[in-house]
């Protein structure tokens, strides 16, 4: 009996270079630790291997499989670049690979239109010190235009340049040795006990107060002063101020602060809850709302995603949503409209508009990520985990139908029973509209029957499906009930 053939591994630039993780959605994993950022995305890249030999493969992760023939080119590709990284995603096969700034010698562009071949295509001379000379070839994104590829190769070239420049996969490193020369650790070495952790942290807060005076106060100076004063002002403060990379540099110190308050929070809520008494509940809850409307770690615009904008979107949807169980916790499926407001509170000044968000829901069942938009034949649009099943609901709802009777069976004439839209939400705790709509789905499928009065629309058992009679009481039965003598 012949035995299937084992599946051959990939061996091409791509699967030599070093891993990348991807999220369940199949988005990029970013090192938040260290502050890298999703800077730009371009799709139809291929990457050429200019070396002598075929590269040495990584070691399997899983059982050992026999590879391929070498391929010294990968087609189809998409260019993620980051601060600390250029990335090469295969849609296809779900897989990634990058190459870390770092490691990059240098970067030239090439090709191009010449007098011997008029349609040249644009690339980047990728030479790195671990494996060698890269070629990244671009073909025009996804309509494949010439003068598109152009475009996508100068824009990649200056961000690669950029990265570069600012190095910032060394601020850590930076960020460490600063620490180490701060005033206050300084201080508070010469003392111990109690008043050493006391006149520490007293001193951090006035440096971190600086700090965030420094940074917003010299853009609203700036801002203030017209004319020359303006533009003296600017010169005075440096050219940091006016180049944005810079900026981020000096800002990663406030995203430090940041984390150090959330932490902060996190700790008084776990001592508040062991304890049981609530400690500053007030400036708690307002340094949450602050921290919740700040920004994602990767909340790419259009222009930087170019035509792959709204399927990057659709991951980030499924990531955010899937994140400490957000739509499981709404019962497996969230209306369009409550998406839309949870996604742009997270991504603060870097907003969608909804027709983003409806081409993005429309792709996430394309993309197989696991949620799907489903419109109710009342119009009203959700996003739905696949595993969401109808008949499991209406079973559900069922039951509540018929716990509702069960409960006021003691005391009939006080309560009709039954279930209305507003009970299934408190039960569930989704939306009344949602709640209602899950009503009629499982009234469609013959699990509940409506009855309609002047109070409004309540929710029953269907007996003819149950058949479970047992907890009706009538108060009248027939052998209680005197038949008059027929009348001759």
């Amino acid at each position: 009996m012949a035995t299937a053939a084992t599946k051959r591994r990939r061996w091409s630039p791509l699967t030599c270079i070093a891993s990348t993780p991807l999220s369940p959605s199949g988005l990029i994993i970013l090192e938040s630790d260290d502050g890298e950022v999703e800077t730009l995305v371009r799709t139809n890249v291929e990457l050429r291997y200019e070396g002598s030999g075929p590269l040495p493969p990584l070691p399997p992760t899983g059982p050992t499989a026999p590879c391929e023939s070498w391929n010294a080119r990968d087609v189809n590709l998409s260019i993620h670049i980051t601060t600390h990284r250029i990335v090469f995603f295969d849609e296809r096969d779900a897989m990634a690979g990058s190459i870390p700034l770092a490691l990059v010698q240098t970067a030239n562009p090439s090709g191009g239109p010449s007098f011997r071949s008029p349609r040249s295509s644009y690339k980047i001379e990728l030479s790195t010190h671990a494996w060698g000379d890269f070629i990244i070839v671009f073909r025009g994104g996804e309509s494949g235009s010439y003068p598109q590829s152009a475009k996508d190769r100068d824009e990649s070239i200056s961000v690669i340049d950029r990265a570069l420049k600012r190095k910032a996969w060394r601020d850590k490193e930076r960020n460490a040795m600063r620490e180490a020369l701060r005033p206050s650790t300084a201080i508070a070495a010469r003392k111990v006990g109690v008043d050493a952790i006391m006149t520490k942290n007293q001193l951090r807060h006035r440096e971190n107060a600086a700090l965030a005076e420094a940074a917003f106060a010299s853009s609203t100076d700036a801002t203030r002063s017209p004319g020359v004063s303006s533009v003296l002002k600017k010169k005075n403060h440096g050219s940091n101020l006016a180049d944005i990379d810079a900026f981020l540099g000096e800002a990663s110190e406030l995203i430090k602060v940041i984390e150090k308050y959330a932490a902060t929070i996190e700790y008084e809520r776990a001592a508040a809850s062991a304890d049981g008494t609530p400690s500053s509940e007030k400036d708690t809850a307002k340094l949450v709302g602050m921290l919740e409307n700040m920004g994602m770690t990767s909340a790419l615009s259009e222009k930087q995603s170019g035509s792959m904008y709204h399927k990057q979107l659709a991951r980030q949807l499924v990531d955010f949503l899937r994140h400490k169980d957000k739509l499981s916790q709404a019962g497996g499926m969230m209306t369009l409209t409550d998406v839309y407001c949870l996604f742009n509170r997270a991504r603060a000044t870097n907003m969608i508009s909804p027709d983003d968000l409806l081409k993005a829901s429309d792709l996430m069942k394309e993309l197989h990520l696991g949620l799907s938009k489903r419109v109710f034949a009342s119009g009203v649009a959700v996003i739905q985990d696949d595993a969401f099943d109808d008949e499991t609901m209406a079973k559900r709802l069922a039951g509540l139908a018929t716990q509702s009777i069960k409960s006021q069976s003691a005391t009939p004439r006080e309560s009709v029973g039954g279930i209305t839209a507003m009970d299934v939400s408190r039960a569930l705790k989704i939306s009344a509209l949602l709640a209602y709509e899950h009503l009629l789905s499982a009234e469609q499928r013959g699990w509940v029957c409506r009855d309609v009065t002047i109070e409004g629309i309540r929710f029953f058992p269907n007996l003819f499906i149950t058949g479970d009679y047992s907890f009706y009481q009538p108060s009248l039965r027939l052998s209680s009930i005197s038949i008059p003598a027929k009348i001759v």
